[in-house]
C-alpha cells in the first residue's frame, strides 16, 4: 500500500502545483491595495503542497525501515464504510451538494450538528450552540474579514441569507 501512497501523493502534488500556476494565470492582476483574487488559493495550494512532501517523505521513510511490501492485506471494504471516517466523508459530501440550494448557514449548521452526532456527542442543545456559534464565527471570517461571497441558496433559504447579511455590520 505504500508505494500506492507514494504515486497518489506525487501525482496529486503534479496537480497542486498546476493548480499553482493555473491560478495565478487566470486570475486578474491584483491593485496596489488589495490582495487579488489569487492570493488565497495559492497560501492554500502552498500547504498542500508541503503537507504533500512531507507525507511522501514520512512514506518513503516507513518503506526504509519497516520495509513493508506493497500490499492491501487487511482492508475490509465492509468495514470502512461502517466507519466514522467515511461517515465524516458523507456529510461533507452532503453539504457541498446541499449548498447551492439551501446556502452556507443551514448546510454549515447541519454538518457541525451531524460530526458532532458522529463524534458522540449527547448533550443536544450545547451542540447546537455550539454549532450555531461555530458557523457564525466561520462566516464572519469569510464573508466580512476575508470578503469571500458564501453561497446564499434559493427561495426562502436565498431571503434568510440577505436577512442575516442585512443585521451583519460589514
Amino acid at each position: 500500500m505504500n508505494y500506492l501512497d507514494i504515486i497518489f501523493s506525487g501525482a496529486l502534488l503534479l496537480f497542486c502545483i498546476y493548480c499553482f500556476f493555473l491560478v495565478g494565470v487566470e486570475s486578474p492582476a491584483p491593485s496596489p491595495t488589495e490582495l487579488g483574487a489569487a492570493f488565497w488559493p495559492r497560501i492554500i495550494l502552498v500547504f498542500m503542497i508541503i503537507l504533500i512532501i512531507l507525507n511522501i517523505y514520512n512514506t518513503m521513510k516507513k518503506i526504509k525501515t519497516k520495509g513493508k511490501k506493497d500490499t492491501f492485506d487487511g482492508f475490509k471494504l465492509s468495514e470502512f464504510i461502517k466507519s466514522k471516517l467515511f461517515l465524516g466523508m458523507l456529510l461533507v459530501a452532503v453539504m457541498a451538494i446541499t449548498m447551492p440550494v439551501i446556502g452556507f448557514i443551514p448546510s454549515c449548521l447541519i454538518l457541525l450538528i451531524g460530526y458532532g452526532l458522529l463524534l458522540g456527542e449527547r448533550r443536544i442543545g450545547r451542540l447546537i450552540l455550539i454549532s450555531v456559534i461555530a458557523t457564525a464565527i466561520i462566516y464572519v471570517l469569510f464573508q466580512g474579514a476575508l470578503d469571500i461571497m458564501l453561497a446564499r441558496g434559493t427561495g426562502i433559504f436565498r431571503n434568510f441569507a440577505l436577512f442575516f447579511e442585512t443585521i451583519l455590520p460589514f
